[in-house]
């Protein structure tokens, strides 16, 4: 095999896809926001711990620094789109899932909500957050977890059924074997 140097700023890339979640938070104030992520992965399995990057200036990490609540909600490839527009910037108190259409669940044991559409909710408390880069690095306790019916196969992600939406980078995503732009 022959090697060329990679761009460092682009080392990241390397790493994909990722999984891609929609955080939910709350505000003090009770203003839900929900935003997408793919710097995400489990840390620990007891207790069960998971983590995402997010920069400092998200509403999503102002609103976990002070409440120390989010839920992770995992989608799929039917709400791609609506996924997309939870990323865009809208100022401060508007509710990302309603501008993308979606719906909101109460949550069974934070103040966040759970979003219908997606297939599964991870309900976290913060554990601990610490800087990393230009990136704040945020985990989470999962104190309560529920999925949609069948979307486990031999107790694994039934992924060629559900099609969770994997992220490449920009506006890149591998869904299945097929890549997908929104």
């Amino acid at each position: 095999m022959n090697f060329t140097e990679a761009e460092l700023k682009h080392a990241y890339r390397l790493l994909a896809p990722r999984p891609t979640i929609i955080v939910t938070t709350e505000s003090k104030e009770g203003h839900v926001n929900a935003a997408p992520f793919s710097f995400t992965m489990p840390v620990s399995i007891n207790p069960p711990l998971i983590v995402f990057a997010s920069v400092q200036t998200h509403h999503t990490f102002k609103n976990i620094e002070d409440t120390k609540e989010f839920v992770v909600n995992i989608p799929n490839e039917d709400i791609l789109s609506k996924l997309w527009i939870t990323g865009e910037k809208f100022p401060e108190g508007v509710n990302e899932i309603e501008k993308a259409g979606l719906t909101q669940l109460d949550s069974i044991k934070v103040s966040p909500p759970r979003i219908e559409e997606c297939l599964a909710h991870l309900e976290c408390k913060v554990h601990w957050i610490k800087d990393s880069g230009d990136h704040k690095i945020v985990v989470g306790e999962v104190i309560h977890a529920d999925t949609a019916k069948n979307i486990l196969k031999d107790g694994l992600l039934d992924v060629e059924n559900i099609k969770p939406v994997l992220h490449l980078g920009g506006v890149n995503f591998v869904v299945g074997d097929h890549l997908r732009q929104v």
